[in-house]
């Protein structure tokens, strides 16, 4: 009986790896990812690893389907494993923002001068503030032209945002810099604009 479910249970993997997209392969394998570094307690120390052994936990468990979209043997091949890690990290931002915030913690520790060096200041009126997954707005400059922005990490003026301080026509000065994320109502990576700091005038 034990082998017969076996069997049924390793057939159904197989049908169902044969279903999978790349794009849904990448979802699976970041909810896997979400799933597995949410029940450990990740330090700057663990991190790495932790990110890693999670990543190779998913890589096991949908072994075919990344064979079909990434070849044999993608965990020693350092090109396929970048863009895998790369298609996955993304979407953890969308599933697991606890931790795609550590990733980014970690990457700006790593290149804290690159990041001061890349940040831009613009001075306009609120237009549009939403919270959903992530709270985003709108501010809309003197000449009219119009910048989205999305909040991602905590810093001194973020209850601004979070505590819903801010309304429609407050004058401010943003603080941000630019990342890409993964869209996945778009299926494309995107050009986000991160605020670092907000000032009410």
């Amino acid at each position: 009986m034990k082998k017969i479910l076996l069997l049924l249970v390793l057939v159904g993997n197989v049908a169902f790896a044969q279903k999978l997209t790349k794009d849904q392969l990448s979802d699976k394998l970041a909810e896997k990812a979400c799933e597995c570094t949410e029940k450990q307690e990740l330090t700057k120390e663990n991190f790495e690893l932790t990110i890693g052994i999670c990543l190779i936990e998913g890589i096991n468990a949908y072994e075919k389907d990344v064979e079909k979209h990434y070849g044999k043997n993608v965990i020693s091949n350092d090109k396929k494993m970048e863009e895998l890690a790369t298609n996955i990290g993304a979407r953890m931002g969308l599933k697991c923002p606890a931790v795609f915030k550590f990733m980014l913690d970690e990457e700006s520790g790593e290149a804290e001068e690159v990041v001061d060096a890349e940040e831009l200041t613009i001075s306009g009126k609120i237009s549009e503030i939403k919270s959903e997954q992530f709270i985003t707005f709108i501010v809309k400059e003197d000449s009219g032209k119009t910048n989205q922005f999305i909040l991602l990490s905590s810093f001194d003026n973020a209850f601004l945002l979070t505590d819903k301080v801010l309304k429609a026509s407050d004058a401010v000065d943003v603080v941000y810099y630019e990342m890409e994320l993964f869209d996945a109502k778009l299926g494309k990576f995107v050009s986000y604009k991160i605020v670092t700091d907000i000032i009410k005038k």
